[in-house]
This record gives structure tokens, C-alpha cells and sequence, in this order.
């Protein structure tokens, strides 16, 4: 696989947490690991997570896939005056400069058939606020001894923002005019975080090792080669070395690793589609059925090995808060409770979305923390280091995924609208298929050519959607007669959904 690197728009985020320090050595193994013993078969990772944190989690699945449709719209062409995109409350907000071209306010517009969509004057667009931190990341870098450590872009487009420590008599930079409004503000210095005995097919959150103790982070597989993986972070070793599971098993070498992005692939003939949720010697695990994009005030949970140990359960209630704008393109969340957000050990641990099913979807890895801040690599920015991996499912074709709202309903009919994720390659002409279960019909429709025979109705693209990117979102909309419905399974060129 290639490494290569592609700044898309809408992933430079609003600061609000801590910030990155250097990476120090990971601790050595002190002692041998005990086994797994095996968990209650029918715990959910729903019953770790503390009260309303799954709910507020499930409820941003209709908002993840409006800001999915429009982030589309937004990397497939020119979008200059652009600023940022986030879930705000309980709907999503685009920040735009100038005037809305006319292809970002359709996206908008069918956006809205699944969650609010509102659009917010920027100051700056994401072009001018990323040029503004090109001429002041040097001077914050220049002198590790000074109070600045990074530099951040404002997902309202507001303006920079520089983060410094609270460190007594400590000096600032004197920073280049860019005419860019410029804001400092005070961040907890973060520090790299770097189960037990898993087995093959190996799944992510369980302890491994190398020359120091980590996590993996997800299964994944290359889709053009079909080779399998788990990913991790970068620091936890360099290229050609070994890796085993907490109790000497060998999983397989190093083979890819980015050290700006802190990414890193260990190769191994089979890897699994689960991550441990619960404790150390236990087998409580959830199903991951596939991948998301990270978006500011998108809530997470992150499963480290150590943690693990800690507390018998996931961390979650983080919130996204912005992306760093330099070499290392970490994401950064808050713990909102208070909680310690990752521990020595548990670096290149999951992070993850939840699912109303209890299933998860990879969102990224672990790389540092500091108090309740954490610092995280996200998946898309794996793909692309890695090229075009995605996580295990335990199907290879369940490369997409189908959200399903019933928007409407009245006495004898209903509408709704569908929104199809693609955490495959890229799709240059789609078919997506359902049967209805109870005598529906199609009666009007937008955004698909709607063909329906009997219960099975088949959506095919129109000319200007006919193309779903990779990590990208098409969505479509229908009205029909009869009782609303969700129905299931969906297929996307014949391959099954999750």
C-alpha cells in the first residue's frame, strides 16, 4: 500500500481541549498477563456506558449522516469559501463565507430531509485561516521552551487560536501579523498513552507488545489485496518489528507506519471484527460493522487495554473538539465527566462511535492525554495513510451503510429519507435495493430513478450522484402509501449492508 496524504475540507476543528506534548518512551512489560476468563455472553457494550451517554450518542446518527451528505458535496468540487462543519445541539451547522454556491446549498437542502442543517456566516474561510497558521506554526515550534505549543483552526471560521501552557514566567513567541484574528488560550499539556491474552482472528483493545506495551486499535483489511492488519499507533514500535499478545503469542511484524500521524499497521494472516469493552480478564467484546468520519461534537468512547484494568468498561461522553493544524493532524476530545481519558498503555486503543444496535463504528486510535483530553488519530486519516483499509466486520462485502428515517407520516401513507455511507472504495454508479414487508408502495420520489416490483424496490443513481467517494454519503428520498416501515436488508450493488 501506498502512504499518501489528501487535506480534505471539514477536518480542522475547534479548539477546546489540551494540548500535545513530545513522545516519550513507552513503559516496559513488569509482569506477566493473566489469561481471559469468559464474560456473560449477553453483555451489550450499551449496559457499560453511563447513563444517557448512549442515548446522547445514538441521537447524532441522523446528524453524522447530514454532515456526511454535505461534507460530500463539499470535497467533490471547489469550495473556497468553506470555513468548518459541526454537530451543534441537535442539529448540524456549515460555516461559509460569502455566498453558498449553488451545489452546497442542493446538498444542504437534502441534508435536511434528515436532520436540521443550519448555515452560519464565517469571518474567515478554511483557505485563509490555514494559510494564517502556515506563517505562525514555525515561530510556535521554534523554541520548545516557550508557553506555545500549537496551533489551532476555529471550525466557525472565527480565527486562530494558539494554545499555550499555564506554565509560571513562561514566554510567549512574538507571532507574524497575518491579519487573521488570533486568540491564546490556556491548555493542559498532554502525554502519549502508549486486554490481555487475545487470539487469533485478533480484535482490537487488547494488550500487545513489542518493545513497549500498547493496544490494537481495530482489525482492518486492505481491500484491494484482501491482506489483514490491526492497526495501532505509530510510537508504539518501529517497522520490521514483532509483535505478541499479553501473554507471548506472535500476531505478526510492523509493515506500515507514518510517524507524523502516528499511525501504524502490524500484518497478520487473520484479524477479527470485535473490540474488548469490558475488563482485563473478561471477554466482553462489540461488533464493529464499519467506519465514520469524525466531526466536532460528535460523541466517542475510547477502550484502552489499561483503562480497561482501571474501570471494567469503556471511557465514553467524550466530545470532539478540533483538529490540530500541523504535521501530526491529531483529533482532540473532552472527557465531560471529569473522567481521566486514557492511561499509560493504552495507546493505539480503539475509538469509537455507537450504534442503537450496540455495534460500533472504528472512528480512530489512541495517541496521547492529559487530565480529561484526549488526543486521537481519526480512520479516515489511516486511509489516508494506508490506502484503502477498512475495518473487519466479519463480511467483506459490508462495506456501506444504510440510515433509514421516516421523516413523515399522515393516514394511509408516509416519506423518508435514506442516506447510504460508503466505507469502501469508490463507487462510480450505484444500485441500492429493499423489499418492503407490508404491502408499501412508491409514490413520489427525489434524488434516484425508483423502480418496484411486488415488495422489491430497486434505486438507481441520476446523473449528478452518481459517484459515492470513498467515506463519502449519497442520499434519496421517497414518499409512499401504507404504514411506515424500516425495512431490511439493504444491498448496494448487490452487497449486503450493515
Amino acid at each position: 500500500m501506498e502512504s499518501r496524504r489528501s487535506h480534505r475540507p471539514g477536518r480542522w476543528l475547534i479548539g477546546a481541549a489540551a494540548l500535545v506534548g513530545p513522545l516519550p518512551g513507552a513503559t516496559a512489560q513488569t509482569a506477566p498477563l493473566q489469561p481471559l476468563r469468559v464474560a456473560d455472553a449477553g453483555t451489550s457494550v450499551l449496559d457499560l456506558l453511563p447513563a444517557g451517554t448512549a442515548d446522547r450518542m445514538t441521537a447524532q446518527i441522523p446528524l453524522i449522516d447530514a454532515a456526511s451528505i454535505v461534507r460530500t458535496a463539499i470535497e467533490t468540487g471547489s469550495s473556497t469559501g468553506y470555513a468548518g462543519i459541526g454537530l451543534v445541539d441537535d442539529h448540524v451547522t456549515l460555516w461559509w463565507k460569502g455566498a453558498l454556491p449553488a451545489r452546497i446549498a442542493t446538498a444542504v437542502a437534502s441534508a435536511r430531509r434528515t436532520a436540521p442543517v443550519e448555515v452560519a456566516a464565517a469571518t474567515y474561510s478554511q483557505v485563509e485561516l490555514k494559510a494564517a497558521a502556515a506563517r505562525v506554526d514555525p515561530v510556535v515550534r521554534a523554541n520548545p521552551k516557550d508557553a506555545a505549543h500549537g496551533v489551532k483552526l476555529r471550525t466557525d471560521g472565527s480565527g486562530l487560536e494558539i494554545a499555550v501552557t499555564g506554565t509560571p514566567n513562561a514566554t510567549l513567541p512574538k507571532l507574524p501579523a497575518t491579519g487573521v484574528r488570533t486568540t491564546v488560550v490556556a491548555r493542559q499539556p498532554m502525554v502519549p498513552r502508549s486486554r490481555e491474552d487475545d487470539a487469533a482472528p485478533w480484535n482490537g483493545g487488547a494488550r500487545i507488545w513489542a518493545t513497549f506495551g500498547c493496544t490494537s486499535g481495530f482489525g482492518v483489511r486492505d481491500t484491494g489485496s484482501g491482506a489483514n492488519y490491526l492497526l495501532t499507533a505509530g510510537h508504539c514500535s518501529e517497522v520490521g518489528e514483532q509483535w505478541r499478545d499479553g501473554t507471548g503469542t506472535p500476531i505478526g511484524p510492523a509493515t506500515h507506519k507514518n510517524q507524523d500521524h502516528d499511525t501504524m499497521l502490524i500484518s497478520t494472516p487473520t484479524a477479527g471484527g470485535d473490540v474488548y469493552t469490558g475488563g482485563s480478564h473478561d471477554e466482553v467484546r462489540v461488533r464493529v460493522t464499519g467506519w465514520t468520519e469524525v466531526f466536532p461534537g460528535q460523541f466517542l468512547c475510547q477502550s484502552g487495554s489499561t483503562t480497561a484494568g482501571e474501570i471494567a468498561r469503556p471511557v465514553c461522553n467524550f466530545r470532539v473538539d478540533f483538529h490540530y493544524e500541523d504535521r501530526e493532524d491529531l483529533v482532540e476530545a473532552t472527557q465531560l465527566d471529569g473522567e481521566e481519558a486514557a492511561r499509560s498503555g493504552d495507546s493505539g486503543g480503539p475509538v469509537y462511535a455507537v450504534k442503537p444496535d450496540g455495534t460500533v463504528l472504528a472512528a480512530g486510535t489512541v495517541t496521547r492525554s492529559g487530565g480529561a483530553g484526549l488526543g486521537f488519530q481519526d480512520f479516515a486519516t489511516a486511509r489516508d495513510d494506508f490506502g484503502d483499509i477498512v475495518p473487519v466486520t466479519g463480511a467483506a462485502s459490508a462495506t456501506c451503510r444504510v440510515s433509514y428515517l421516516v421523516t413523515d407520516s399522515w393516514s394511509g401513507g408516509f416519506a423518508a429519507s435514506v442516506t447510504v455511507q460508503n466505507s469502501g472504495s469508490a463507487v462510480s454508479g450505484w444500485s441500492l435495493g429493499w423489499s418492503f414487508p407490508g404491502g408499501q408502495s412508491v409514490q413520489g420520489h427525489w434524488h434516484g430513478q425508483f423502480q418496484q416490483t411486488g415488495a422489491r424496490v430497486t434505486v438507481t443513481n441520476e446523473a449528478h450522484n452518481a459517484v459515492i467517494p470513498a467515506g463519502g454519503s449519497v442520499n434519496l428520498g421517497f414518499t409512499a402509501s401504507g404504514t411506515p416501515v424500516t425495512p431490511a436488508p439493504f444491498t448496494l450493488n448487490g452487497a449486503a449492508c450493515s
